[in-house]
């Protein structure tokens, strides 16, 4: 019987390469099938506040609601404040927190507030260790404060039509200190509208135009501009503030609606019509500030 020679395939030529490479992938040192991960660092963002270096600059009150954070001139994410979040870096970090707001009242429309210098950190970050930080914010020394009313010392409106106007008030429904500034309606008084006492000029150079407030009411009022130009004044009503039955605060934005028409001045402007579904209509404002930037 001839015997026939067993010829080697190319599988059986692999076969030794084959087992070693699964042998040394089952020992605990192989990272390819099962890579190490980093571990991460947390941060924790506690509620911020705000520091006034001036009675110029009003209220410390604020509704910064967000975090924009940077590390490296990278913004990281942005955080609804208070927020634990995790950080895959380590060692000595500058974690810079931006204040963030909702523009207009509006949640959807989040902006990195441009009047507050943004508040700065340095950490050694270790891996699983929490890191807490709270924000403290300051108005930057360009911003200019066109309108500063707090009524504590009289009031900044005047009446501009209907049969009523915002007064001075005090009471416990004031927000801070003891005045506010109040719209009261009822069946003898359906319509208010007032108007600052002063106009603000407008120059057109690119920076921003915010009117901060402090309210509550039991029903909606608008704010405005009073655009004026030689020969003519315009009202623009582009906010609707809508019921509050704790003290709220908002920050609207001037800047497009002032941009579009260029007026030579301006003046702030509320008002507020009788809703009759309630009995007596009221409308508390209290901190209004008028800003801008050099």
């Amino acid at each position: 019987m001839q015997l026939v020679p067993h010829l080697k395939t190319p599988f059986t030529l692999l076969f030794p390469v084959i087992f070693y490479l699964i042998a040394v992938c089952l020992l605990p040192s192989c990272n390819i099938i099962n890579p190490s991960e980093q571990i991460p660092a947390y941060i924790q963002i506690d509620s911020p506040s705000v520091s006034i270096i001036s009675s110029a600059q009003g209220t410390s009150s604020h509704r910064i609601s967000d975090a924009w954070v940077y590390i490296d001139n990278s913004l990281q994410g942005v955080y609804e404040m208070p927020m634990t979040f995790p950080l895959l870096k380590e060692g000595t970090q500058e974690i810079v927190v931006v204040a963030g707001i909702s523009q207009n009242g509006v949640a959807g429309t989040r902006i990195a507030y441009p009047f507050f210098y943004p508040d700065s950190f340095v950490v050694n970050l270790q891996p699983k260790e929490t890191y807490h930080l709270k924000p403290v914010f300051s108005y930057k020394p360009g911003t200019l404060f066109l309108l500063n009313e707090d009524f504590e010392s009289g009031n900044n409106f005047i009446k501009l039509s209907g049969d009523t106007t915002l007064v001075r008030a005090s009471g416990s429904a004031v927000f801070e200190g003891d005045y506010c500034g109040y719209f009261k309606l009822d069946d003898s008084f359906v319509f208010g509208e007032s108007k600052t006492a002063v106009t603000y000029p407008f120059t057109n150079n690119g920076s921003p135009v915010y009117l901060e407030m402090n309210y509550k009411c039991n029903q909606k009022f608008e704010v405005g501009v009073q655009a004026n130009t030689t020969g003519s004044s315009i009202k623009y009503y582009n906010w609707n503030i809508t019921p509050k039955g704790e003290w709220n605060k908002i920050y609207l934005n001037l800047t497009e609606v002032l941009q579009s028409i260029i007026p030579d001045d301006y003046n702030i402007i509320v008002r507020v019509q009788r809703d009759t579904s309630v009995a007596t209509s009221e409308v508390f404002i209290d901190n209004i500030k008028l800003i801008t930037l050099q």
